[in-house]
């Protein structure tokens, strides 16, 4: 089987268009964020499962696909994971229109707390600590930006203050949620190995 390539923001809203999809590429990054943050590791047969609720129900999904989403969930633990802070969300290039940035930002929120509230326990004490409590607030606010002044200087600089904020915040849950054990890099070693799409 061909290896699985890390899908770009165009290849993977490609990948969702031909099943119909009803989540933008951003949003199915934050699910998967989300999912990873809160301790979840999906093998093929989830990861299959976690498309197949925003898919349309006849489609059927190419191992192409799933191994490319597999990829991108090994490369969002290794980026959540890193010393160097790389982790990123997946939004359109800076040279976009700054409306469809503030959209796609909304959308990878929505879909890390949607992935958060899926893989974390629902009596998780880590949740509900003030400091967590506040982080989940601001990442929901976010989700109801949806309209900027593409030509207001002031917007541009309100859209980067808060990109900065979701990545950094993303990272900041994942070290408190996340499993101690996971704080190396091997956990995504290993699922390389165990994982059928990467044989």
């Amino acid at each position: 089987m061909q290896a699985a390539n890390l899908p770009t923001l165009e290849s993977l809203a490609l990948l969702l268009s031909e099943v119909n999809a009803d989540c933008s590429s951003s949003e199915l990054h934050g699910l998967i964020s989300g999912l990873l943050v809160a301790g979840a590791r999906l093998n093929r047969h989830a990861l299959m499962k976690t498309l197949e609720g925003h898919a349309d129900p006849v489609s059927t999904f190419s191992d192409g696909m799933i191994a490319s989403l597999w990829q991108l969930q090994l490369q969002t633990l290794e980026d959540l994971n890193a010393d160097e802070l790389s982790f990123k969300p997946m939004l359109p290039d800076d040279d976009e229109a700054l409306k469809l940035r503030v959209v796609a930002l909304a959308d990878f929120c929505r879909g890390l707390l949607a992935g958060i509230g899926l893989g974390a326990p629902a009596n998780s004490p880590v949740l509900a600590e003030a400091s967590m409590r506040e982080t989940l607030q601001d990442l929901a606010h976010i989700t109801q930006v949806d309209s900027v002044d593409d030509d207001d200087e002031e917007g541009e600089a309100a859209y980067l203050e808060l990109h900065e904020f979701v990545r950094l915040a993303s990272m900041h849950l994942f070290e408190e949620m996340a499993p101690r054990e996971e704080h190396g890099h091997d956990s995504s070693n290993e699922s390389r190995s165990d994982d059928p799409t990467f044989h």
